[in-house]
């Protein structure tokens, strides 16, 4: 049997006849085919992924079965929906054989798409043409199985048109494929096996129907008409057809899946590589090893941080690795924590190849596996010398003053407490000396702080020069420092004989002269000294404080000589602080008093007094002003004790100037710096004298000679705009200070006060009398009137009254006294 039998080139004159298509198998037709195209270059992308070749030939294969079982099923279905006026059958082997050709045709395309690279042009010429041979090669043996009652024959112009449309429909959805595959760059693109797929099927459907053009049919004599085809038939038809479409259906589910499955895998894969990537990327070091110590993989940062880069430590026992000085010690450990709790971590002491070391934070953690009763562990070290190294800077600073580098305070106090809690009964005494630089915040404010910083540098350098394992210095604060010592002997007075000589040696050191920036500075040393007994216990707080009081006292004392601490000064201290405590609660419960010298001119008239404060203790009595005023200097409360003066005195003088006989009394009151310097001083000054309705020009303010030096500018202003009010101005104790002739030509200054030092050696002391002599001449020549303090003998006031001076005050003409007793002897005087 042949395939084609009859060519001819005009069936008409042979009388052959055509059959008719049933147009829904058509239909049903060409969708059998689409799937089946579709399946076919969609199952492509999956062998083209797939790395194990013999998945990638078994999907090959069932892509090519698939394929080429739908275009069977296409033309089957095709050639069942060609109807005829006879019976036709269908050979069975034939039929069968006939799935070959769509299926090696098939394959052939799936093979050369396949590729990961594109194929090259003559490949997909000859896989195209090799689909169009196979699809045209299993319609004519399909047709070669018909059995009937005609002769067939084919038109020879269709028939090469058939085998056209299927070669080159065939080349196209390779280069379909191709083009869409280059361009887009997507190996496993949807629309681009649906594209080619619609190409497929036109190859397959339009070679199918052409070729079915091609063929004519003569009759046999003995042709019997055909029944019309039974609705079964039809049904067997659809049956086939859905099988085919379900099996390619099924098939996608396949590839799908497959897919998905390859997706995941594959995700899993990169999971793991990124991983790795990973801990090879960390700095810390990480070793994965099993049960038995043996490392199954680990980073190179673990390799760096032993030196082991090239010596290969994959598969080597953890016990062989030299890691720590005692490294099996540390495995023993590290074992029966593991065993125990399934952990381990620490601070170690890592050692290099090389022989270094370096602090590292070493742990150890058991792995648990979702899947597995395997036992792996893996390790984490990390180098902690940067942490190490800045914790240790850290504690330094917290140790250390930041300018000098010197110990600080927290060190001393530590130092103090460390030798309190060996608490030896035999241990010698101790020396404690703190150290002040005199006038500093001169120093600062007359240079700059720069050169201050210098200054304090230089002087801890001198002082880290006496450091040594029983000497401890250290900066406290600001322009303190000190010295902490152990003494050779617990004789106190030997120990303080040693204490002095040590003391001076190194004041000396620290007194010699600085070099600041081309400044030579002659420094002063302000020195409090303790010798204590480290077991005594106290505290360091009392430590501290006893020093600090033997400092203030050198301070006091401005003599430039260490002060040794003493019990007096702690109970001066008690006392003084008693004191300020008292005197807070004496301005608020009105315990002080006015007291009124009398000041007299030179027939001994009373002309005015000065008002002295006196404060009535309601338990110690009365306090003299020595003994609470310097006292409200340092605590600030002499700005409240001096408002209350003024208030007080202006009274006074509005009472006076409600009587007429008391009209001319002057009043002086003391002023003292810090009440002068006030912003405010003028306003305070005149709502007083306002208040309480007081002659202004009765009102006399006692300055001192500081205050001119300390705010020379501010001082005038102010007693410029009180003097424009009428108020008067006397300079007390003049010719103590250091009081410049240009600021007493430019003050506005009523009075000078003869200080009570020079008229007491009036009567013994030669020079007393000159420097008084000078006082007077100078007020005379500046057109001020001089009154002369502290006057106690006749001989006293004989002598001012020859040198010049009118008026006097002292104990010779009248005590302080109060306000009643004043006005008392002022009205007998006067009627005298």
């Amino acid at each position: 049997m042949t395939i084609l039998t009859h060519l001819v080139v005009d069936p008409h004159a042979l009388g052959a006849i055509q059959g008719e298509h049933h147009i829904p198998l058509v239909f049903v037709s060409w969708v059998v085919a689409l799937a089946a195209a579709y399946t076919g270059l969609d199952i492509i992308n999956l062998v083209g992924t797939d790395r194990r070749a013999s998945w990638r030939w078994l999907w090959l294969v069932a892509g090519a079965s698939v394929m080429g079982l739908g275009v069977w099923s296409m033309h089957f279905t095709g050639m069942h929906a060609y109807q005829l006026d006879f019976t036709v059958t269908h050979s069975p082997a034939l039929t069968v054989l006939s799935i070959i050709p769509a299926m090696l045709g098939s394959f052939a395309i799936m093979l050369v798409l396949s590729r990961q690279q594109v194929p090259p042009h003559r490949t997909s010429l000859l896989a195209g043409a090799g689909l169009g041979l196979g699809i045209g090669l299993m319609h004519y043996i399909g047709m070669a199985s018909m059995r009937m009652p005609a002769t067939l024959h084919h038109s020879l112009g269709l028939f090469l048109v058939s085998l056209g449309v299927a070669i080159g429909l065939g080349i196209l959805s390779v280069y379909t494929y191709r083009l869409f595959r280059q361009e887009r760059g997507q190996q496993r693109s949807r629309t681009g096996a649906l594209i080619s797929a619609l190409c497929v099927s036109l190859a397959i459907s339009g070679m199918h129907y052409v070729a079915m053009q091609a063929a004519w049919f003569v009759p046999l004599p003995d042709a019997t008409a055909a029944p019309p085809m039974a609705r079964e038939s039809y049904w067997l038809i659809y049956l086939i057809s859905g099988s085919a479409l379900l099996t390619a259906l099924l098939t996608i589910v396949a590839t799908r899946v497959q897919r998905r499955l390859k997706a995941s895998e594959q995700h899993q894969h990169m999971t793991r590589t990124q991983l790795l990537e990973v801990i090879s990327a960390l700095r810390d070091g990480v070793v994965l090893f099993d049960d038995r110590a043996r490392i199954r993989l680990c980073n190179q940062a673990f390799e760096k941080l032993l030196g082991l880069e090239n010596e290969g430590t994959a598969g080597r026992s953890l016990w062989e690795l030299a890691y720590v000085d005692d490294s099996r010690a540390l495995n023993l450990r590290i074992q029966q924590a593991l065993a125990n709790s399934g952990e381990w971590s620490g601070l170690i002491e890592a050692q290099h190849r090389d022989g270094t070391s370096f602090p590292a934070w070493l742990s150890v953690t058991r792995v648990r596996y979702a899947d597995s009763d395997e036992r792996d562990y893996v390790a984490l070290i990390s180098d902690r010398s940067a942490e190490q190294q800045a914790q240790q800077r850290i504690l330094y600073l917290a140790y250390h003053d930041f300018l000098t580098e010197l110990p600080n305070r927290r060190a001393l106090q530590e130092r103090l407490d460390d030798s309190e809690k060996r608490r030896d009964a035999t241990a010698p005494l101790a020396l404690l000396a703190l150290f002040d630089i005199d006038r500093f915040k001169f120093l600062n404010d007359s240079l700059g702080q720069d050169v201050g910083d210098e200054m304090l540098r230089q002087l801890a350098a001198r002082l880290r020069g006496w450091a040594s394992n029983d000497l401890f210095v250290a900066r406290l604060d600001g322009n303190e420092f000190a010295l902490l010592t152990p003494l050779s002997t617990r004789d106190r007075s030997t120990a303080e004989r040693e204490a002095h000589h040590l003391t001076d040696r190194v004041v000396a050191s620290l007194t010699a002269d600085y070099q600041l920036q081309g400044h030579t500075y002659p420094c002063r040393i302000n020195v409090g000294m303790l010798i204590f007994s480290p077991h005594q216990g106290g505290g360091t707080t009392h430590l501290f404080k006893r020093a600090g009081l033997a400092m203030l006292e050198a301070k006091r004392e401005r003599n430039g000589l260490p002060r040794l601490f003493c019990p007096a000064l702690e109970k001066e201290l008690e006392e003084r602080l008693a004191l300020e405590r008292e005197l807070r609660l004496a301005i608020d419960s009105d315990e002080f008093h006015l007291h009124l010298q009398p000041q007299v001119d030179a027939v001994q008239g009373v002309v005015g007094a000065e008002a002295l404060i006196r404060w009535q203790h309601p338990r110690r009595g009365q306090i003299s002003p020595g003994g609470f005023i310097p006292l409200a200097e340092e605590s600030g409360l002499i700005l409240p004790l001096g408002n209350w003066v003024l208030q007080e005195g202006c009274r006074l003088l509005g009472e006076w100037r409600q009587q007429p006989e008391l009209r001319a009394l002057k009043l002086s009151l003391n002023v003292s710096v810090r009440q002068f310097q006030q912003p405010d001083f003028v306003n305070q000054v005149l709502l007083a004298i306002q208040r309480h309705a007081a002659d202004p020009a009765c009102l006399t303010l006692e300055l001192t000679e500081s205050l001119l030096l300390s705010d020379p500018q501010g001082t005038i202003e102010k007693m410029t705009l009180l003097r424009r009010q009428g108020i008067r101005f006397a300079l007390d104790d003049f010719g103590t200070g250091y009081s410049s002739m240009a600021y007493l030509k430019s003050l506005p200054l009523d009075t000078l006060k003869i200080d009570v030092a020079f008229v007491r050696d009036l009567s013994h002391d030669t020079q007393s009398t000159p420097i008084a002599a000078s006082i007077i001449a100078l007020a005379k020549s500046l057109e001020m009137s001089v009154i002369a303090e502290g006057v106690e003998t006749e001989m006293q006031r004989s002598v001012l009254a020859g040198l010049g001076c009118s008026l006097y005050q002292g104990y010779l003409f009248g005590r302080p006294m109060p306000p009643n007793e004043f006005l008392i002897m002022f009205r007998s005087n006067a009627e005298a």
